[in-house]
């Protein structure tokens, strides 16, 4: 597929508006072949996805080096900063299968959407629809980037994953649970990230063989 084509494409149904413009902007980008350059992407031009930005380099197997943590995403993350291991927030039966989901980005480049469950210190549970693009590392011998957008939905009375929106269609400014004003940082952190689905989309080149055990 080639670039003129992927400008109007869109390849599933994206539950969480911003999860939306990532892609947008993602397919807007200077490529080579299918895959954008790390240089193109400029995360001050999407200001409104910055505070739920991720990008991860993939290092080796067990080492998801985290690259960018947008500033919501920091406070639920707590003391994990830029340069720690994405990996360390994954249950530990479960590490070697995140690493492999997310390296099968870079092998076969293709997008990836996966809503998961975040258990919060609070002992309540945050729903997040979380959408990763491969990026071109332009740095010679450099290790493969993604970038990720990560936003809470909910369950509707049918199990279908939605945006909450205000009565007039608009979205709240922040995520409802994990962003409540005056609720004590601590409780809004995450303790665990548990997979609740995950599912790879075409961007030219067809989707990943990669199945989760």
């Amino acid at each position: 597929m080639g670039e003129a084509l992927l400008k109007d494409y869109h390849p599933i149904d994206f539950r969480h508006s911003k999860s939306r413009n990532l892609f947008e902007y993602w397919q807007s980008l200077p490529r080579q072949d299918l895959v954008p350059f790390r240089q193109s992407f400029l995360p001050e031009q999407v200001p409104s996805l910055l505070s739920t930005m991720l990008l991860y380099e993939l290092v080796s197997p067990d080492y998801i080096k985290i690259r960018l943590l947008g500033t919501l995403i920091a406070d639920r993350f707590g003391a994990y900063r830029t340069g720690t291991n994405y990996l360390d927030f994954v249950e530990e039966s479960r590490r070697k299968n995140a690493a492999e989901a997310l390296w099968a980005l870079a092998k076969h480049p293709c997008g990836m959407r996966v809503f998961l469950k975040q258990e919060l210190w609070s002992g309540r549970n945050a729903l997040l629809e979380t959408v990763g693009l491969p990026l071109l590392n332009d740095t010679p011998g450099g290790n493969p980037l993604v970038i990720f957008q990560s936003n809470e939905v909910f369950q509707d009375h049918d199990g279908e994953f939605i945006e909450k929106r205000h009565a007039n269609g608009n979205p709240p400014e922040a995520n409802t649970l994990l962003d409540r004003p005056g609720q004590s940082g601590t409780k809004t952190q995450t303790r665990y990230i548990h997979l609740n689905r995950r599912e790879y989309f075409d961007v030219g080149a067809g989707i990943s063989d990669f199945v989760d055990h």
